[in-house]
């Protein structure tokens, strides 16, 4: 049977390059590329600025 494995940012399927690591939560999480590590931590970011200028 085959397994269809996704990257936990973009949704990609993850073949041959890929990145096994913690994300945000410290929970094991495949990732597709570099920029989906670095945007899950910008994402978080942002949304915390965000949520400053509503205030």
């Amino acid at each position: 049977m085959e397994k269809y494995e996704k990257c936990s940012v973009c949704g990609k399927l993850v073949y041959e390059n890929r990145i096994e690591t913690l994300n945000i939560h410290e929970v094991p999480s495949l990732f597709c590329s570099d920029w989906c590590v670095d945007w899950e931590k910008i994402r978080v970011q942002k949304k915390k600025q965000a949520q400053k200028l509503l205030i």
